[in-house]
């Protein structure tokens, strides 16, 4: 690769990089991410060849923001770890904020959507939750996406924390709630969910048992919820 190919492709990585300063922080103890251009580069020479050898494409070592899509980032660092080793680390950015996800009880029973999730390519059970747009509180998203999910009417909310999903990955997390429902209505079937669904406590244990909840945003938003003893 030529060296004007090189600041090219690093040059919407460094605009970033000034625009977004608090995410190329480097806490001490921490995985360093390396910001001179020569190191990069000696990074990626080093990672090319290594795929190279294993019969991988040497892109794969390229350096910069990977995809610019209008909700996330793909960022590709290099980044040195604390007993000096240097490669490189790939990352998800979300553009705006975390998600928020909600437990939704009425009458006694958890409510779960059957959800299509394209990455997965099936449909899984799980909580409602969307991204927060700017502007919004986690509340207000919360009681948004009950609304816009599962058209449920909300009789009262408590907050229940916060985690983070793929951390290896991705920087994004979500916002948990509980929420006592008055109503429930319609599927939002334009956004891939084909049914609500109720259970029980005890048939929702079952059904994590059994390996039939698998999204690990409900698993925590369960797990909060009965320590507070609301369900």
């Amino acid at each position: 690769m030529s060296d004007a190919d090189f600041r090219t492709r690093l040059k919407t990585y460094f605009e970033l990089v000034e625009a977004r300063p608090e995410l190329f922080e480097n806490p001490q103890g921490g995985i360093r991410i390396l910001l001179d251009p020569a190191e990069i580069e000696a990074v990626e020479h080093a990672i090319a060849h290594d795929l190279e050898s294993r019969g991988l494409p040497s892109e794969g070592a390229n350096v910069g923001v990977v995809l610019n899509d209008p909700w996330f980032y793909v960022i590709r660092d290099a980044v040195e770890f604390s007993d000096g080793s240097r490669r490189t680390h790939a990352r998800v950015i979300n553009r705006y904020s975390h998600g928020s996800a909600v437990l939704p009880v009425i009458r006694g029973k958890i409510v779960l959507v059957r959800h299509f999730r394209h990455p997965l390519r099936r449909a899984i059970l799980e909580i409602p939750r969307g991204g927060i747009e700017p502007g919004c509180s986690p509340e207000d998203t919360a009681y948004a996406e009950v609304q816009e999910e599962i058209g449920g009417i909300v009789r009262r909310i408590e907050a229940l924390g916060f985690v983070y999903g793929m951390s290896h990955l991705s920087s994004s997390g979500a916002h948990l709630f509980f929420a006592e429902l008055e109503s429930v209505g319609a599927p939002q079937i334009g956004e891939g969910i084909a049914s609500i669904e109720q259970f029980t406590v005890a048939e929702f244990e079952n059904l994590m048992r059994r390996g039939d909840i698998l999204d690990s945003i409900t698993v925590s938003a369960y797990a909060h919820a009965r320590l507070r003893r609301l369900i």
